[in-house]
């Protein structure tokens, strides 16, 4: 890391250290002169070196009456865009680097580990704007600002991940201990039924496929447990860090554009995914190595409702009154529907005691806790002096 950036300001130097000088950084033994009989300026060189043309140590930013020809000119221009270039890619290769070097990842046992992408804190637009293809009503755009950095998985919970909490814990899961099972695939739609659970959701599941027929408790259930284990407190994100991580930056419909015909290449969906999920790293990440958008839906900590007009700091909707009844907010669309559900602002609600087959979650923490309250000011007032005494007469 630390040579990746001595080479970019080394590179940075070359590049704007020449323009303000008018010549070339590197040391060389030759003397500059005018020529003779040459109508050129060349640089005679001490040690019998070949004569070499001013012009061609001369920066790339000298002005075009400077240059002594066109030929001089072509090459130092392709020079500029070729040290431009390399720069550019310099500057991508190492933000990628400082941002991978962040990220996380925990041994949670029984096989199983979880990884987890550094998010930076800043402002984007939430929601989609009117123009937007198959858009939502409930979309309307926003600008959030996210005042914390946090860690967010980097995929979907999986079965293997579930399966960790589960032999650690003995937990079972809503659908598993209710009477009347989850909703699980059987052939034709969703049907509850209880043979369905995070077990058996009515296809055949892998260990890196995510669990399903989770519920908003049973996800929680597992955060607890991973809190725990990590001794750090792990939750589901807000809606807001949902939207925000899955858009890694960019302000299309998708991570990857806007072009719905590309979207097979970043997620699963309705009917590419051919009713049953897919292994969670089957797909191209977005650009802050997240593999987010479709597969499963992913809880998030809201209650579903309209959102609040104007720009706002740190969303999170607590209010469980603001819709016909009270449903948790769902994100990032599914094996179970179309690809416009899998925009990055495409919303979507449940009951949360929902066990739905294409039901997942995810999970995120804070980079650093949160700074405590300032104790309120306390004043002291000074005693009272004593009682002077009376003074003999």
């Amino acid at each position: 890391m630390a040579m990746r950036t001595n080479l970019l300001l080394l590179m940075w130097a070359h590049l704007f250290g020449t323009a303000r000088s008018g010549r070339s950084l590197a040391p060389s033994p030759c003397e500059g002169r005018a020529g003779r009989g040459t109508g050129r300026g060349v640089r005679k060189c001490s040690n019998n070196a070949v004569d070499v043309p001013l012009s061609l140590t001369l920066s790339p930013l000298v002005p075009r009456g400077e240059r002594e020809s066109a030929p001089v000119a072509r090459v130092v221009r392709a020079r500029c865009a070729l040290l431009l270039l390399s720069l550019l890619a310099l500057l991508v290769s190492t933000a990628a680097t400082w941002a991978a070097e962040r990220n996380l990842t925990f041994d949670i046992g029984h096989g199983a580990k979880l990884e987890l992408v550094f998010v930076p804190k800043g402002t984007f637009q939430q929601g989609s704007p009117a123009t937007e293809a198959k858009r939502g009503g409930d979309e309307a755009p926003r600008q959030i600002t996210l005042s914390r950095d946090y860690f967010i998985g980097k995929f979907p919970v999986t079965c293997l991940q579930f399966d960790a909490f589960v032999a650690d814990t003995g937990y079972r899961t809503e659908a598993e201990g209710g009477t009347s099972g989850g909703f699980g695939w059987d052939g034709a739609a969703l049907k509850q039924d209880k043979r369905f659970n995070w077990k058996t959701p009515g296809f055949d599941q892998s260990d890196e496929q995510p669990v399903t027929t989770v519920t908003y408790d049973d996800a929680l259930a597992f955060c607890d447990w991973l809190s725990r284990k990590a001794v750090s407190t792990f939750t589901v994100p807000t809606e807001a860090q949902w939207e925000y991580a899955c858009r890694a930056g960019t302000t299309t419909a998708w991570h990857n554009g806007n072009d719905a015909a590309r979207v097979w290449e970043i997620a699963w969906f309705k009917p590419r995914a051919q009713n049953t999920t897919h292994p969670v790293s089957s797909v191209k990440t977005n650009a802050w190595g997240l593999f987010i958008g479709g597969n499963v839906y992913e809880w998030c900590r809201d209650w579903y409702a309209p959102y609040a007009p104007g720009p706002v700091t740190d969303p999170e909707q607590t209010n469980s009154n603001l819709s016909e009844k009270p449903r948790r907010v769902l994100r990032g669309g599914s094996w179970l529907r179309e690809v416009q559900y899998t925009r990055s602002a495409a919303r979507f609600r449940n009951a949360p005691g929902s066990r739905n087959a294409d039901n997942g979650f995810r999970v995120m923490t804070y980079a650093q806790p949160a700074a405590p309250a300032s104790a309120p000011e306390v004043l002291l007032e000074a005693p009272d002096p004593p009682p002077k005494q009376p003074s003999n007469p």
